[in-house]
């Protein structure tokens, strides 16, 4: 295991040649990437039960987390950085960084959770999964509350800044605003004719991007549901979204086996760059904290690190 330098060419892209540091470790497609709050590591989840632990800098594996007994659909990190949440269908596993080690699993009220999310101050651990949103108090891991609703499953979650609300996209094409106070659900937005992939929000949690399988990716504000900005991504599906730490620009991934980066807002529809390279879908993007890296996962079983000039 470790890393592929190449040169990529982004035919039909507005930038010049971009390098890529290609990480493979997996065994199976890789549906989850999260980089550490101080940039150092990058961890990646697949279908194959494995978390995978990279050091940025050299693109070397640190650590397989073994321990999943199921697909690993999603993962976050800590807000200090001191653990690593990852999720499976039935499980939550967190783990120490940069040791590795298992710190505690954490039972879902769901057989189907699909993403989880640590709280902006790390007192709450969240996971989604069929209609269900299930909270925990972390670290201590007891639950503190389940907030039920009729979505077909909120396969992404978000937890506003001030930590009172959180968003998640959904597989019947919405996003919901949840109240983590009372676990009602505060607003309805009609998003997608199809499923909600992958939900990112802006840093002052005003606005809210979905991406969908109907191929759109799409900015919405918040308080008031109303539509900013639409693109039509991804042929054959949206699959990820992630928003620069600046708030202003949104990194996509699709079936169409690209990543590409968008201006959240204005006029312009078409992508300020497009990343060729994954030989299959792409299924997750996240941006390092000083936003000149995008990390992409794919189906083909390999994490890209892209250079943003």
């Amino acid at each position: 295991m470790g890393s592929l330098i190449a040169i990529l060419l982004l035919a039909a892209a507005p930038a010049a040649a971009q390098s890529v540091v290609t990480l493979a470790g997996h065994s199976a497609a890789v549906q989850g990437v999260a980089f550490s709050p101080d940039g150092k590591y990058l961890a990646s989840g697949g279908l194959d039960s494995n978390v995978a632990l990279w050091t940025v800098k050299t693109g070397k594996l640190k650590k397989l987390l073994v321990g999943h007994k199921d697909q690993v659909w999603g993962l976050d990190f800590s807000p200090d950085g001191d653990y690593l949440a990852s999720v499976d269908g039935k499980t939550v596993e967190t783990w120490t960084v940069p040791g590795g080690k298992n710190f505690k699993s954490l039972m879902g009220q769901s057989h189907s959770l699909y993403s989880v999310r640590y709280s902006p101050g790390g007192e709450y651990l969240l996971a989604g999964g069929y209609g269900t949103v299930g909270i925990w108090l972390f670290p201590e891991g007891d639950v503190h509350k389940a907030m039920k609703a009729q979505v077909e499953s909120a396969n992404s979650l978000r937890v506003l800044p001030n930590g009172n609300y959180v968003a998640s996209g959904n597989g019947n094409g919405t996003v919901t605003v949840w109240n983590m106070n009372d676990g009602k659900i505060t607003k309805t937005i009609s998003a997608h004719k199809e499923g909600v992939r992958s939900l990112a929000l802006t840093p002052d949690g005003n606005y809210a991007v979905s991406a969908g399988l109907d191929g759109a990716v799409k900015v919405w504000r918040l308080n008031d549901g109303t539509l900013v900005n639409s693109f039509a991504a991804h042929p054959g599906g949206a699959r990820a979204v992630a928003v620069s730490p600046d708030g202003k620009k949104i990194a996509s991934g699709g079936a169409d086996n690209s990543v590409k980066v968008w201006a959240l807002q204005g006029a312009q529809k078409a992508p300020l760059k497009q990343f060729l390279g994954h030989e299959d879908s792409v299924e997750a993007v996240a941006f390092s904290p000083d936003g000149k890296t995008i990390a992409s996962g794919s189906k083909d079983k390999t994490v890209k690190l892209w250079k943003l000039k």
